[in-house]
């Protein structure tokens, strides 16, 4: 009877002490509003935990860009708290990222979890001499339960310019005459997001927002393919898209052509309907397949 208790104790402890901890990756979109100009951020965070101290890479994606920086700082079990030292970002007024301001800001973050969810809610804010003109940048990162804990790179990868000197597709796709294919309707569908659109046609931007991987995916339109398999980095890959206007909603769905290293894939895509811009991440695997449900709406 000892030996039981004994044991369910240790179980406890054990699984109480995996809650407490931070490894993996984190996925958000931040947001900072100031003076009513809104800016956001999409960024992952992959965080490698040793003790109560924290390393790691931060990417992020702002405007037509990608960035990366190395964190470091440390995590409290007890108060559940995350710090980041200050890490050097991007102006959230940056009107271009070629010759755009940057600061430094440090993070505060409250990890919170559940049986299916763990969440890390804070900012990223600047020191009281900027405090006035940097507003923070709130954030709630989402960990991906499908995502074990990665190494970390040591060093960051040549990102090119801009992420817009990838692949560039500028004619819209004729989705009428393209292709269906047996895999992806075996396939189900997790609809990640509805989205209003009120254009006949819509921009999309597809790339690798963390670590390349080797990520291969395709994109359909309505069950047609009109990406073929391509691999994703952190250059996008872009395309025009026309809607049908005879469907309640059209839907675009990100196809897993294989697992990369790290399963499963994941990217960001951004959308642009006209000057709206929608930011989203997707996830796909073997089983299912992440939509984007795309609402006509009338003028």
């Amino acid at each position: 009877m000892r030996s039981i208790l004994y044991f369910l104790i240790f179980t406890v402890f054990a699984v109480s002490a995996r809650a407490q901890q931070v490894n993996g990756n984190w996925y958000g979109l931040g947001t900072v509003l100031s003076n009513g100009v809104s800016s956001s951020y999409m960024a992952e965070m992959q965080l490698k935990q040793t003790g109560k101290k924290v390393t790691g890479v931060l990417n992020y994606y702002f405007r037509d860009s990608l960035f990366s920086a190395s964190l470091n700082g440390s995590f409290d079990p007890v108060k559940r708290r995350l710090v980041i030292n200050p890490v050097q970002m991007i102006y959230y007024r940056s009107t271009s990222t070629l010759n755009g301001i940057d600061c430094m800001l440090s993070g505060s973050f409250t990890l919170l979890t559940s049986k299916t969810a763990s969440t890390l809610t804070g900012a990223f804010t600047s020191d009281a001499e900027h405090r006035y003109t940097v507003p923070p940048l709130n954030f709630r990162f989402h960990l991906s339960n499908d995502t074990a804990a990665v190494a970390i790179e040591t060093g960051l990868e040549d990102r090119g310019d801009t992420a817009t000197a990838g692949v560039i597709l500028p004619q819209a796709t004729d989705t009428a005459t393209a292709a269906m294919r047996n895999d992806f309707l075996l396939r189900s569908k997790t609809v990640a997001k509805e989205v209003i659109i009120h254009s006949a046609t819509v921009r999309v931007e597809l790339y690798d927002n963390g670590t390349i991987d080797n990520d291969s995916v395709s994109l359909f339109l309505n069950n047609r393919e009109v990406l073929p398999a391509s691999r994703l980095t952190h250059k996008a890959i872009r395309l025009t898209l026309t809607l049908d206007p005879n469907l309640e909603y059209n839907e675009l769905s990100m196809f897993a052509e294989n697992l990369g290293a790290i399963p499963p894939n994941t990217a960001a895509l951004i959308l642009y309907d006209g000057n709206i811009r929608h930011e989203l991440i997707l996830t796909s695997d073997f089983n299912k397949s992440a939509t984007i449900r795309l609402k006509r709406k009338e003028e």
